[in-house]
C-alpha cells in the first residue's frame, strides 16, 4: 500500500511538472538571414528567390546582384534537451512558426520555404507549402533526437533602394501543441 501511495504521488508530481516545463529550443545557423551580397539598385521592385540549397535567382524586377554564387541558407535545429524528457518532448507534437520581420529596411522576405528534414518528421507527412508565414507541426521527437531543416525564402528589394548590402530577417518560434 505504501508503494502504491508513493508511486501515485510521484506520478502526480510528474504530471504537474510537465505543465511548467519549457518549450523546445530552436537555433539558427548562421544566426542571421542569408546575405545576397552587393546588389545594384533597380528602378522597379526586385525579387530574389533563395532555394533551401542556397541557389539565388532573380525572379522579377531589374536590380542586379553582383555575384552569381550561392548563399549560406539558415539551418534550423529544434531540440528538447537532454534525453527529451523536458516537458515529455518524446510524446508531444511541436508547432513551428516562421514569420518575416517587416519594416526594417528596403529588403523584406515575402515567401518562406522549408527543405527536407532530418531527425524529425512533419505531422501531416510532408513539408508545408511555401507561404509568407509558415506554421506547421512536427511529430514528437524521439530520445536523443533533434530535428533539422534548411530554410529558403524570396526576398523583395524595394525600387530605387540604395545599392549595397541589404539586411532582412525572420522570427522562428517553437512550442508544444496538442
Amino acid at each position: 500500500m505504501r508503494r502504491l501511495f508513493a508511486s501515485l504521488c510521484a506520478l502526480l508530481m510528474l504530471a504537474g511538472a510537465g505543465q511548467v516545463q519549457a518549450d523546445p529550443t530552436v537555433t539558427r545557423s548562421p544566426a542571421t538571414a542569408p546575405t545576397l551580397g552587393t546588389v545594384i539598385r533597380g528602378s522597379s521592385a526586385t525579387t530574389f528567390s533563395v532555394t533551401a540549397a542556397g541557389a539565388v535567382t532573380r525572379t522579377s524586377g531589374n536590380a542586379i546582384r553582383l555575384t552569381s554564387s550561392s548563399v549560406t541558407t539558415p539551418t534550423i535545429t529544434i531540440n528538447c534537451g537532454l534525453l527529451n524528457l523536458n516537458g515529455l518532448c518524446a510524446l508531444r507534437y511541436i508547432r513551428v512558426t516562421i514569420t518575416p520581420v517587416t519594416g526594417t529596411g528596403p529588403a523584406r522576405i515575402t515567401r518562406l520555404r522549408v527543405g527536407s528534414m532530418t531527425g524529425g518528421s512533419y505531422r501531416n507527412g510532408s513539408a508545408p507549402a511555401e507561404a509568407s508565414t509558415l506554421t506547421f507541426d512536427l511529430n514528437p521527437l524521439g530520445l536523443l533526437t533533434t530535428a533539422t531543416f534548411k530554410l529558403g525564402m524570396d526576398v523583395q528589394l524595394a525600387a530605387n533602394a540604395v545599392s549595397g548590402h541589404q539586411t532582412f530577417d525572420y522570427l522562428i518560434t517553437v512550442q508544444f501543441t496538442t
